[in-house]
């Protein structure tokens, strides 16, 4: 049976705020993430019209090299390395799409998510079918819970950070009940990896490390980095995304430039 689970993060900004915001963060968390190994390759980013409504399509490569053991790099086909991500975002409504070539249709996972400003008292705000609700699993994500200590930045943390441009942090206990404003992602993801013996384990690993670990990282920053974006417009947004493309371009020259010639060295 695929796990379906309902991810909600509360977060101390409104609607408008958080969708500059998390374009900012995905296109810092992008920078930060390719100059220690890995990067992304951004096919595409652009406008679209269709019948999810009208927003913005993305289609990213994420290489995950430095991710695998270097033994294991050296005999798995380059398919293996990497993860498709295909996003329609018609904000305040997104769906998100992953998939491993490698994998093929073995491996499936989804994340719709929805934005609302309440402080993540929607019962369904996804809309799901009886028999997904029946299936589904809330998990409130808050935070100012502590993360891997080996994540831990005291600048990332919402317990110590103050806004100079806004007066908002330090975060308490019990901040989502009294602040203003406050708003909800509420994220359903659905993960299916089809293979004999290892499905359970495989999906129930992908909701607690790729995922659960993933947001409270990403939404502690999207906060926590509020004075860097708050004054952007979404034209700066969408400058800076551009601005990162280009800088992925140059990372993934640099890598394949680097494996030409380390495969010219080896074979003389």
């Amino acid at each position: 049976m695929t796990i379906i689970k309902e991810y909600r993060i509360p977060l101390p900004l409104s609607v408008d705020e958080y969708k500059r915001g998390q374009l900012y963060m995905v296109a810092k968390f992008t920078r930060e993430n390719s100059s220690k190994g890995d990067w992304v390759d951004i096919i595409e980013n652009a406008p679209f019209s269709d019948e999810r409504g009208t927003g913005q399509y993305t289609y990213k490569i994420i290489h995950i090299d430095s991710k695998i053991p270097g033994w294991l790099r050296t005999i798995l086909p380059s398919s293996a390395l990497e993860v498709h991500e295909k996003s329609w975002n018609a904000y305040p409504y997104s769906k998100t799409e992953y998939s491993c070539p490698f994998l093929g249709d073995r491996f499936k996972m989804s994340v719709e998510t929805r934005y609302l400003p309440d402080n993540g008292s929607t019962d369904n705000a996804l809309d799901l079918p009886k028999d997904q609700l029946k299936n589904r699993e809330v998990v409130n994500v808050e935070i100012i819970d502590p993360i891997d200590p080996a994540k831990y930045k005291p600048e990332e943390d919402p317990t110590l950070f103050v806004s100079s441009k806004t007066g908002r942090g330090a975060l308490k206990a019990g901040w989502n009940t009294t602040h203003e404003p406050v708003m909800c992602c509420y994220k359903v993801c659905n993960v299916e990896f089809r293979y004999w013996g290892l499905q359970s384990k495989v999906e129930n690993f992908v909701h607690t490390t790729a995922l659960l670990e993933t947001f409270l990282v990403s939404h502690r920053q999207v906060f926590c980095w509020l004075d860097e974006w708050f004054e952007m417009t979404i034209e700066d947004i969408r400058a800076f995304e551009e601005e990162t493309k280009v800088t992925m371009e140059k990372i993934r020259a640099s890598n394949e430039d680097g494996k030409s010639k380390s495969s010219s060295s080896s074979s003389k």
